[in-house]
């Protein structure tokens, strides 16, 4: 576990067929937060028909920019599709989409009930993109398996 996780609360692990969305809330109901900052990230998984809690995943909150601060929050959101937030740096906003995360800037104070909705009212569009990503990434885990594995042949 990183040394900035508080504490972490996993209510699902069993929700492999949905989109996993992430949400930078301090009082777990609004996105009110930096992404680099937050105090908790709520994880839910998302579907047409609904919406539930994944994780809860608490955090020191410290001053600064710190590389380990960061790794222990984009470890939390690793297999989401997007993260809401208040704001986020230009340098992390990078690195959330190399790894294929949206980073998805909100009005402070909106509340994750809204935002699921609307996510909702665009599934399709979502659904496609996150199927294509599980794909990418799948692929990806297997080439680097499969490279492991080889042998070089230098002739």
């Amino acid at each position: 576990m990183f040394k900035h996780i508080q504490r972490q609360l996993n209510v699902n692990d069993n929700a492999a067929s949905t989109l996993k969305v992430a949400f930078a809330s301090g009082d777990h109901k609004h996105v009110d937060q930096h992404f680099g900052s937050c105090q908790a990230l709520m994880v839910y998984g998302i579907d047409p028909e609904g919406a539930e809690l994944i994780q809860v995943t608490e955090f020191n909150v410290e001053q600064g920019h710190s590389l380990s601060k960061l790794e222990s929050r984009m470890s939390v959101i690793s297999d989401c599709f997007a993260v809401f937030c208040v704001a986020v740096g230009e340098s992390v906003f990078r690195q959330l989409l190399a790894a294929g995360i949206r980073a998805i800037n909100v009005d402070h104070g909106t509340p994750i009930s809204q935002l699921i909705t609307q996510f909702q009212q665009q599934w399709s569009a979502n659904a496609e993109e996150g199927k294509r990503r599980i794909v990418r990434k799948e692929r990806a885990s297997s080439r680097f398996a499969e490279l492991e594995t080889s042998s070089w042949n230098d002739e």
